[in-house]
This record gives structure tokens, C-alpha cells and sequence, in this order.
């Protein structure tokens, strides 16, 4: 289940540097923070920009710059994901279970289609 995602999560202890290879793949500005298999938190283009411009280098840590209040569903809802595009200005929503582990993704693509 997690290999179709694999261009959207990343390790806590990975680095801005891969963060920034991963956003680049996967079209969506943002990757998950994965540890062990719980999402902790979202790492965006703007987290990264503001990372920079703090002086953090490209071998800073993920987890250090992580956004830890993201916004996710826990079932797979259009509807409301498209409401959380909307006015969160987001791209990318992860849908979880109880245990705060990755089941899904929601793109803002897959709303726009």
C-alpha cells in the first residue's frame, strides 16, 4: 500500500535536501513526515523557503521544520478535502486512521478532474 505513495513521504530523519528532490517529483509543493508509520508532520515548499531564509542549510533535518498542525481526513471525502483546498490554500491532504497512519492521499488534481 505505501509503495504508491513513496513519492509523497519521507523520513523524519531525512534532510531539506531530500524534501526538496521529493516536491520536485511529486508535483503536489508538499511531502509527509513519516515515523515509523505515522504521518508527524507536513514539510511544504514554504516551510522550506522560510528554512532558508533562516539559514537552515539543505542537510537541516526534516523534522526540524516540519509543520506539526497539518490538516488531514479520515476517510476519503471530496467533498470536504476541496472545502480544506479552498480555504487552507493546500495542495496535497493525507487521509489517516486512528493511529495517525497513511491510507490515502487526496491531490488537489484528483479534485480538479
Amino acid at each position: 500500500m505505501m509503495t504508491k505513495f513513496t513519492k509523497f513521504i519521507l523520513k523524519k530523519n531525512s534532510y531539506i535536501d531530500d524534501a526538496v528532490k521529493m516536491i520536485s517529483v511529486n508535483n503536489s509543493r508538499a511531502v509527509f513526515i513519516l515515523d515509523k508509520k505515522k504521518i508527524i508532520g507536513v514539510v511544504s515548499e514554504g516551510d522550506i523557503l522560510k528554512a532558508l531564509i533562516y539559514k537552515k542549510n539543505l542537510n537541516t533535518p526534516v523534522h526540524k521544520i516540519m509543520n506539526k498542525s497539518f490538516k488531514f481526513l479520515n476517510n476519503k471525502d471530496l467533498e470536504l478535502a476541496k472545502k480544506y483546498f479552498v480555504k487552507f490554500s493546500i495542495s496535497i491532504i493525507p487521509v489517516v486512521n486512528k493511529k495517525m497512519e497513511l491510507k490515502d492521499i487526496i491531490t488537489i488534481n484528483d479534485i480538479l478532474q
